[in-house]
């Protein structure tokens, strides 16, 4: 059956308008911390054409909720405040924190001038207190166009389609739940598997990949899996600066901040000086060791932020390196060298970052067989290396396959779930930065 918010929604439409990104970064992580109650802690912000029009002013602001100021549900749901917007930024946190703290119970949140942000203490709480505030601005709107609105349907309406927001704000009992995470690199391979093994531990989950349709494949595959809103794709170029801005501010926007970065985007080229080409060393130094630069420079800032009004709080970043980041590595010198960069820059960021409990650490995975690295049928490693006469006397991938086998103590290659477990221990150890820990089945010992 047809009802009023039917037809206010068939009607009134959203169009986008420009805000600030930086400011929405920097308040974003701000709010996550201060609205937090326990561990668990998401902010959605959202802007555009009809929500910029009330938030001006005040009162503007809050006769959004007329249509809801009976019913004691929705109004359970639905605690507004309005933040009037500060030129310096010190000044918003300060006058921020201040209305925060005369008003504990608030979870929606208007700065004028730049947009609404919503909490949770999930992802699923957040984005449903956002959906009824955005169903109330169409009303809003709705109401002024047309004086014959019967306010009573719509407050019933409501309350049927979001009365049960209250009962989703209880965080899963999963180690990670609700940490909001993300791996580059993510639309196959090791990423791939690592932004799995996050969500099956309650994260949410980023996945960022220049490849952005398989990105999305994977995302959709997990919010079937583990609740709509849990994980998102975004398109990034790791070597290109904007894209990384983009990719950090989609994540906070969405979310509200950054707990985990999985720095595990990366290229291999193969072959010996003879053979080696100056675009293809180039290629692999922008892909694994610039890239983690550009990354860690803009994951830092919301993660920075979450410390500065919450100083019990820890960040990690972890670059998913290589057993060839420890050791050098005959025909491989463009990869190995890369990976050793990435090495020192982890302990460099390390030595840096820990005053704002930015933990930075290093994941150094043997060879991962079945992934598309080794075995894809056209670029991978055993192709690669059968045609630069790596392995000698291989006549086929079989050969190359047995070869490095049989340099493994343990006698197999790296799974992810080794990987994942080596995250998960980088995550929950608090007494340790700047270390690589190594996932090579014995086969490169740390001395």
């Amino acid at each position: 059956m047809s009802t009023v918010m039917d037809e206010i929604k068939d009607k009134i439409s959203f169009r986008p308008v420009f805000c600030c990104r930086e400011d929405v970064i920097r308040i974003a992580p701000a709010l996550r911390m201060l609205l937090r109650k326990n561990e668990a802690s998401i902010v959605v912000f959202k802007t555009n054409d009809l929500v910029s029009r009330y938030i001006e002013d005040g009162e503007e602001f809050f006769s959004i909720f007329s249509p809801v100021k009976n019913s004691k549900t929705l109004n359970k749901i639905l605690i507004p405040a309005y933040i009037v917007k500060c030129k310096d930024m010190d000044e918003q946190y300060r006058v921020i924190k201040e209305e925060l703290k005369r008003r504990t119970d608030v979870n929606i949140i208007a700065i004028q001038g730049t947009g609404v942000f919503a909490w949770g203490e999930t992802k699923a709480a957040a984005d449903r207190r956002m959906a009824l505030f955005l169903d109330l601005v169409k009303v809003k709107n709705y109401s002024s166009l047309n004086n014959k609105i019967n306010f009573t349907e719509i407050e019933s309406c409501l309350s049927q389609n979001y009365g049960k927001v209250v009962t989703g704000l209880q965080t899963g009992g999963k180690g990670l739940s609700e940490k909001i995470s993300i791996v580059t690199g993510a639309a196959q391979g090791f990423g791939k598997g690592i932004a799995q093994s996050l969500a099956e531990e309650g994260a949410n989950v980023i996945l960022a990949d220049l490849n952005a349709d398989m990105a999305r494949k994977n995302a959709l595959k997990l919010n079937e899996e583990y609740g709509q809103g849990k994980s998102l794709a975004v398109e990034v170029d790791v070597t290109n600066e904007d894209y990384v801005k983009n990719m950090i501010w989609e994540t906070v926007a969405e979310y509200g901040g950054i707990d985990i970065f999985i720095s595990n985007a990366g290229v291999l080229k193969a072959g010996g000086l003879e053979n080696m080409d100056l675009e293809s060393f180039e290629l692999s130094t922008k892909v694994n060791y610039t890239a983690f630069f550009l990354c860690t420079k803009y994951a830092s800032e919301p993660m920075k932020t979450q410390f500065r009004f919450n100083h019990d709080y820890f960040s990690d970043i972890i670059q998913i390196n290589s057993k060839s980041g420890l050791e050098g590595s005959k025909k491989n010198f463009t990869y190995a060298g890369s990976k050793f960069g990435g090495i020192g820059l982890t302990q460099s960021f390390a030595l840096e970052l820990i005053e704002y409990n930015i933990k930075v650490n290093a994941v150094c995975p043997g060879n991962f067989f079945e992934g598309p690295l080794w075995s894809d049928p056209q670029n991978g490693l055993f192709i690669q290396y059968l045609k630069s006469n790596k392995v000698p006397g291989a006549r086929t991938i079989k050969d190359v396959r047995k070869f490095y086998e049989s340099k493994v103590p343990m006698k197999r290659g790296c799974q992810i779930n080794d990987v994942a477990k080596a995250i998960f221990y980088i995550i929950n150890q608090k007494y340790e930065t700047g270390q690589v820990v190594p996932v090579t089945g014995g086969q490169i010992m740390l001395r």
